[in-house]
């Protein structure tokens, strides 16, 4: 608008401001004035919530947990980890467990030094759900109390040289990270797994392998086929050997194609080359992954048992691929080395009335039935043992909750079966903690967004990222070892965030 224009628009406001104060054309202009005032004061108001919650999210995007480029289901970098006033863990947990007190985290700051930032508008914690405005150099959604106890966590030791431990599912995600925090603190280790040989290829990646290969053993079986979780229970309690850790980690939440899991095969059945050696049993009946999306019939035979150990040809290079997801171009496949499907429906968002009675049934025998079997075979190895603690931990889920107020229709198989799983906890827990066996099921948070493709990504633009990882996940299923290891075990409780909640 010109300057002219203005200046005779406000000389006839002064002249409308000579009019009697009831003039019809006097509060015509009033009202447009007021109209045009109220426009202004409503545009800038706009403009600034809309610097306030870009500035927010640029301060969100800059954490580890909340950054744009932030790969699904990858761990986190820490950099250094940050210090806990000289304390080991298990001083840690004992001065907690004197003082009564709850989420009282050591002091130290994960980006050494560097001062919080505060966020325009305050946001719920994901863990304690106080409101916050301080943001974490790592955690986007967690506030800096919760933050720092939950970062120094991930980085919980504890000697378990000695300890025999048995891990299912540990091939990815969480299990494998769970699996690292075993090794790594002297455990010897037998990790389940459908894909023995991408499994090889990434625990020969893993940082410091050489310091712990020697303690890892992975077992080829399909515990959805309870022949297999049978056969390997009959070669355990033939090897004699005791027990002191049993984590029931191996889950199935979504029932993927046949095509998402193309690469995992080609990469099992195509020669080994350089892979290195490993001690690989196989389960009586176990077949190298193909089209099938199923164990054999009931009806098929069981396989002649292989041997005990057997070990996959080939020398170590450390140029060879870390996983079969990286003999892929990249983004073809997910951090597992499954295909991406892109459906907009998947077993997550399936309902009553919707979900395949094959599905069905193999949730059960992975979430539930496998377990129990796992359980209730190896009870006499972990009898056997010769340490005062040992460990029997189920992993669950906020699916398996009964509590939990904003229960929706999605995905009731899985909710089903992770009940199932709790109630084996709730059932047997005092009657084995008084054996030495402390029993409980733990909550591994939120990591993992398991929408369809096209609902993910659109959550994803909104600037949306799950509020923990999987390091935070294995931190949470290795707080009842760490804990029991530091003189106060835990029982028969459901820990999330490593707090006792309702089942």
């Amino acid at each position: 608008m010109e300057g002219e224009l203005i200046q005779t628009c406000l000389e006839l406001l002064n002249q409308a401001q000579q009019l009697p104060v009831d003039d019809a054309q006097r509060r015509l202009l009033e009202q447009a004035a007021g109209a045009f005032i109220r426009d202004g004061r409503h545009q800038r108001r706009a403009r600034e919530r809309a610097a306030r919650a870009a500035a927010d999210a640029k301060l969100l995007a800059a954490t580890a947990t909340g950054a744009p480029d932030r790969v699904m289901d990858a761990a986190l970098s820490t950099g250094n980890p940050p210090t806990r006033q000289g304390l080991t863990i298990g001083e840690y947990v004992r001065s907690q467990r004197s003082s009564g007190t709850k989420r009282q985290p050591p002091a130290g700051n994960p980006d050494n030094g560097s001062p919080l930032q505060l966020l325009n508008r305050p946001q719920r914690c994901y863990v304690c759900k106080n409101h916050y405005r301080q943001v974490h150099p790592f955690y986007h959604q967690l506030c800096p109390q919760c933050a720092e106890d939950n970062f120094a966590r991930r980085t919980a030791r504890t000697d378990l040289n000695g300890r025999r431990a048995l891990l299912t599912g540990g091939r990815v995600k969480i299990g494998y990270e769970a699996a690292l925090m075993l090794l790594r603190d002297g455990a010897e280790l037998t990790v389940t797994t459908r894909f023995p040989r991408d499994a090889v290829r990434r625990f020969a990646a893993a940082p410091g392998a050489a310091g712990w290969w020697h303690r890892l053993q992975i077992a080829a079986l399909d515990l959805r086929d309870p022949r297999q979780v049978l056969a390997f229970t009959d070669h355990l309690l033939s090897q004699g050997r005791h027990l002191d850790i049993l984590i029931n980690n191996a889950a199935q939440t979504l029932r993927r194609s046949p095509r998402a899991y193309s690469a995992l095969v080609a990469a099992e059945t195509a020669d080994p080359g350089s892979l290195p050696k490993a001690r690989i049993w196989t389960a009586p009946g176990f077949l190298a992954p193909g089209p099938r999306t199923a164990p054999l019939p009931w009806t098929a035979e069981l396989a002649p048992a292989p041997e005990p150990h057997k070990t996959v040809p080939g020398t170590s290079d450390s140029a060879a691929p870390s996983s079969a997801a990286a003999l892929l171009p990249h983004g073809a496949a997910d951090e597992a080395g499954l295909l991406t499907e892109t459906s907009a429906t998947n077993s997550w968002t399936l309902r009553l009335g919707q979900v395949d009675p094959v599905e069905l049934l193999e949730v059960q025998l992975v979430n539930a039935i496998a377990p129990f079997l796992l359980a209730d075979r190896l009870m006499p190895l972990l009898d056997a043992s010769p340490h005062r603690h040992r460990y029997l931990i189920n992993v669950s889920a906020v699916e398996g909750q009964f509590t939990v107020r904003n229960k929706t229709g999605d995905h009731p198989h899985t909710n089903m079966a992770k009940a199932a799983l709790n109630m084996l906890t709730r059932t047997s827990a005092a009657e084995l903690a008084a054996r030495g066996i402390h029993t409980c099921s733990v909550d591994t948070g939120w990591v993992t967004d398991e929408k369809p493709l096209p609902a993910r990504e659109r959550h994803a633009a909104t600037g949306w990222r799950p509020p923990l990882d999987i390091v935070d996940g294995a931190a949470r299923i290795y707080h009842p070892i760490v804990q029991g290891q530091a003189g106060a075990p835990i029982h028969g409780v459901l820990l999330k965030d490593y707090q006792h909640v309702a089942w």
